[in-house]
């Protein structure tokens, strides 16, 4: 059934530009407008030096997935419109190398390779909307260039992850996957949702394909996540299925960017490919739904619910009186409209609570569809 709903996708419309973008250099023009959504973030690197560090930091040493590359900053640098993380060979000792270890990331006496990857975790994040990465990929054996987010709370993976773009090799298979996973009842073990296609496909159509650039992109709603390539779609997942085995899902909670260039491992053995391995990024950005009517129907203090927060991100909400048997929806929305949190309540109670900790500070709005039907205006901090 997966693969027949990802041809039902929408692509939505699109100002579309007059000007062509060289498919093999990065795109110099202003983002383009989308209609019915704003920008609310971009990264051009347009800059000559290292990321903006207001927006990304980085991942240091071996990490992940016993791969061959040591993260450091050294390999990420911006130069010419985009990022370039260079994949490289290196050869000096392992600073964190502890004889007789069993652990990959200690007992490696030497580093072979280096490499980058940026984060933007603590500075940015993003609950829903549309995300557009476009980048170049290096396909040499080796390479496992990624565009993935994580969820800011809890661990892996009931954090949740979102692979927008994943290259690397499936028994020997150059592939690119567009992947979504959470948690299950097992520590560390995710259920995946994956979609994979064969870069020899890719490379039937378009024998160029790995020396341009390319948009990777997710659109994601409280209903579903949808991931596409070109415009093409890749997979779609609903996140009526994305329950964590504690019952929280972890895609209503904001996730923050990764973009990285792994090595070894997934990607193969790159002793005998041709360094430095080059991954590039022109831009990142992200659109979300413009604000909607909910800015005109704000209530003030006088009218029967009175909405604050209090520590820790916990919104009370006062009515005069209790009635039982009297069921009332609270759903919360931000600035562009979206409805980013819900919750029924059986009775209304003179006092209630929602834990909104996993929210980003901001402006929110909160309506009351039961009895009455009311919004209110509210800020976390």
């Amino acid at each position: 059934m997966k693969k027949i709903l990802v041809i039902l996708f929408t692509i939505g419309a699109i100002t579309a530009s007059s000007q062509t973008v060289n498919p093999y250099l990065p795109d110099t023009l202003k983002p383009q407008q989308i209609n019915g959504m704003t920008l609310v973030f971009n990264e051009e690197f347009n800059n000559t030096g290292k990321p903006n560090s207001a927006n990304w930091s980085y991942e240091g040493g071996f990490v992940r997935n016993s791969e061959l590359q040591w993260y450091q900053s050294d390999n990420a640098n911006c130069s010419g419109g985009r990022l370039l993380i260079e994949g490289r060979r290196a050869n000096f000792p392992n600073p964190k190398y502890v004889a007789g270890s069993t652990d990959w990331r200690t007992n490696r006496q030497t580093v072979n390779y280096t490499s980058s990857c940026i984060h933007s975790r603590g500075k940015k994040s993003w609950l829903f909307g549309r995300f557009e990465i476009r980048a170049r990929i290096d396909t040499t054996k080796g390479a496992w260039p990624a565009i993935w987010t994580l969820g800011n709370t809890k661990d892996w993976p009931s954090c949740g992850e979102i692979d927008i773009m994943e290259f690397y090799r499936i028994n020997d298979i150059q592939t690119l996957l567009a992947n979504v996973a959470w948690g299950t009842a097992t520590a560390w073990q995710a259920k995946w949702d994956s979609y994979t296609r064969p870069l020899s496909q890719i490379l039937a159509v378009d024998a160029h394909w790995p020396e341009k650039y390319h948009v990777w992109r997710m659109d994601w709603t409280s209903e579903s996540i949808k991931l596409y390539v070109d415009n093409e779609p890749y997979n779609m997942t609903l996140l009526s299925q994305t329950i964590n085995a504690d019952g929280s899902n972890p895609f209503l909670q904001p996730q923050y960017m990764m973009l990285n260039l792994a090595l070894g491992s997934g990607g193969g053995d790159p002793s005998k490919s041709v360094f430095p391995l080059e991954y590039e990024v022109d831009y990142f950005r992200v659109y979300q739904n413009k604000t909607t009517d909910l800015n005109n129907q704000i209530v003030n203090e006088s009218e029967p619910y009175i909405v604050y927060p209090i520590n820790n991100k916990i919104v009370r909400f006062q009515y005069p009186k209790a009635i039982d048997n009297i069921p009332m929806k609270v759903s919360v929305y931000n600035v562009s409209g979206v409805n980013v949190f819900s919750h029924n309540f059986n009775n209304i109670e003179p006092q209630n609570e929602l834990n909104l900790s996993f929210l980003n500070s901001g402006i929110y709005f909160i309506r009351f569809n039961g009895q009455h039907s009311k919004v209110c205006k509210f800020i976390l901090k």
